[in-house]
């Protein structure tokens, strides 16, 4: 169980990596998947080896691609890997139909979440998809909510219409547009953001609480979060701290 131990989040579109420590992570790296996963585990294990990582900790939503990095960090750094797989046990309960069905980095999210806040506790991860998951103190995790992630939002409006420009999320201060690419940013962004706020008071207000805890994470949550009004605590890497507080517990229950 000692070591610091290297954690791999594969995500829709590139992995996350880093090193678990004490104090949360370090030695952050991204790889888009469009380099290609031998490329990327290469790469990986040339950024990490000096690191001396203890165990290879992943989780994935993407299949295809967990062997190649799973098995190619673990036989290259001559370490023992973990994966953290829907349906096994964690130190916080899951109350959900078909566990095996959730996604690994909802499942971190939710660990690291209570180790953090508590519960009850909403997280919020601002990803390709718009994830909210819902941990209660007496179930555990219930469920939760997937929506488009403003990213989803601006490639629809390039796949769908022949006019509008094909551009990239921004942020904007104001609800009227001067422009077509003005425009399409307000609409993004005020739509992106009253869907956050009406999802969030919907699970609210559901569990019958006047407050709720919210965690949040992904690249676009400090922008959307902005004067939310709510108690919001951002973690950029959450995920990845969940990731090494599963591994961690899960050590300490079967050495």
């Amino acid at each position: 169980m000692n070591g610091r131990p290297l954690l791999i989040d594969i995500g829709n579109t590139s992995t996350t990596t880093a090193v678990g420590g004490e104090n949360g992570v370090a030695h952050l790296q991204r790889f888009p998947h469009k380099h290609g996963v031998e490329a990327n585990v290469e790469a990986a294990l040339r950024f990490y080896r000096p690191h001396c990582p203890s165990a290879v900790v992943v989780g994935s939503v993407v299949p295809e691609v967990t062997s190649a990095w799973k098995e190619g960090l673990s036989k290259a750094l001559e370490i023992p890997s973990w994966e953290l797989v829907p349906g096994e046990s964690l130190e916080i309960p899951v109350d959900y139909p078909r566990p095996e069905t959730i996604g690994a980095d909802r499942l971190a999210n939710a660990v690291a979440a209570v180790r953090l806040a508590g519960a009850p506790v909403v997280v919020a991860d601002f990803g390709t998809a718009l994830t909210f998951d819902i941990v209660t103190e007496d179930r555990g995790y219930i469920g939760g909510v997937i929506a488009p992630g403003i990213a989803v939002m601006y490639d629809y409006f390039a796949d769908k219409t022949a006019l509008l420009p094909n551009v990239s999320p921004q942020f904007c201060d104001r609800v009227i547009g001067r422009t077509t690419e003005e425009a399409m940013h307000a609409g993004a962004y005020f739509g992106y953001r009253g869907m956050v706020r009406e999802i969030f008071a919907e699970i609210r207000n559901s569990l019958g609480l006047d407050t709720l805890s919210l965690l949040a994470t992904g690249g676009f949550a400090p922008e959307v979060l902005r004067d939310f009004g709510e108690s919001v605590m951002i973690r950029p890497e959450l995920t990845l701290e969940g990731l090494a507080m599963a591994w961690e517990y899960d050590q300490r229950h079967n050495d």
